[in-house]
C-alpha cells in the first residue's frame, strides 16, 4: 500500500518554504530597489525603500493564500466532473473518490491540495471506517470555498435522510459546475483589465526612464531639491494606491 503522510492543511494561513523565502526577498528587494532608484536616482533612499520588503510580507501571504484558494476551486471543479461520471456509472462516493484521485493525477502534481485531501479521506474511511461526510465536512471548512462546503452539505443531508444520494450529487454538482464555469469565465473578461492596469502602472516609470535617458537634465530638480523628493514620494505612493485600488475593483465575486 502506498505510504503517505497526512498534515491538516490550514487555508488560512500559508507557511513559505526556504526556498520561496529566500526568492520573495531577494526578488522583492530587487525590484523596490530598482523603482525607487528610478524615482530617487538615490542608491542610500532605494535600499530604505527595499527594506519595506519586510512589513509587505503579510501582504504576499495574503495574496498566496488566495491564489492557493483559487486553485483548490479549480481543481474542485475537476473533481466534480470525475465524480458525475463515476456517479453515472453507479460508485459509492469513496469509489468515486478514488477514481477522482486517479483522474486528477493526470492532471496535477501529488502535492495539489485536492489530492492530499482526498487520500486522507479515502485512506481514513478504509482503514478506520470514519463517516465520509463527516471528513468531507471537515475538509470543506477548513477550505473556506463556498462550492465545496455546499456539496459537503447536500452530501451529509442526503446521507442522514437516506435519499438517492446518487441522484442529488448529481444535480448538485451541475449546479455548482455551472456556477463555477461562470465565475471562471468573468475571471478571463476581467484579465485584461488587470493587464490593462498593469501597464498603466509601468507607463510613469517607462517615462521617468526615457526622460533620463534622453533629457538628465529634466528631472535633476526633482532629484537634488526636498521639494523634489517629497513629490517623487507623492508619485511614488499614488502609483502603488491606484495599482491596489485597480485590482480590487476587478476583484471577480459571485
Amino acid at each position: 500500500m502506498e505510504n503517505y503522510i497526512y498534515e491538516i492543511i490550514n487555508y488560512d494561513n500559508y507557511e513559505m518554504t526556504n526556498k520561496e523565502k529566500k526568492q520573495y526577498y531577494m526578488l522583492g528587494f530587487l525590484f523596490l530597489f530598482l523603482c525607487a532608484f528610478v524615482f530617487y536616482n538615490s542608491v542610500f533612499l532605494s535600499i530604505l525603500v527595499g527594506i519595506l520588503v519586510l512589513p509587505l510580507r503579510r501582504f504576499y501571504l495574503k495574496r498566496k493564500i488566495i491564489q492557493r484558494r483559487e486553485q483548490l476551486c479549480l481543481q474542485f471543479r475537476d473533481l466534480l466532473y470525475s465524480l458525475s461520471a463515476s456517479f453515472s456509472a453507479g460508485r459509492q462516493m469513496n469509489e468515486a473518490l478514488k477514481e477522482g484521485i486517479e483522474n486528477l493525477k493526470l492532471l496535477y502534481d501529488e502535492r495539489a491540495p485536492i489530492i492530499i485531501e482526498l487520500k486522507h479521506i479515502t485512506k481514513s474511511v478504509d482503514g478506520s471506517r470514519a463517516n465520509e461526510d463527516q471528513l468531507l465536512k471537515d475538509f470543506a471548512y477548513r477550505s473556506g470555498i463556498e462550492e465545496i462546503i455546499n456539496f459537503a452539505d447536500v452530501y451529509a443531508i442526503c446521507r442522514t435522510t437516506g435519499g438517492d444520494v446518487g441522484q442529488v450529487v448529481l444535480k448538485a454538482s451541475e449546479i455548482l459546475m455551472d456556477k463555477m464555469s461562470i465565475e471562471k469565465d468573468m475571471r478571463t473578461l476581467t484579465s485584461q483589465k488587470k493587464f490593462e492596469a498593469k501597464i498603466i502602472t509601468l507607463m510613469p516609470f517607462i517615462l521617468i526612464i526615457f526622460l533620463n535617458l534622453v533629457s538628465p537634465d529634466y528631472l535633476e530638480s526633482m532629484y537634488q531639491t526636498l521639494a523634489g523628493r517629497i513629490i517623487m514620494t507623492a508619485a511614488l505612493l499614488g502609483i502603488a494606491i491606484s495599482y491596489y485600488i485597480m485590482n480590487i475593483i476587478t476583484e471577480v465575486k459571485i
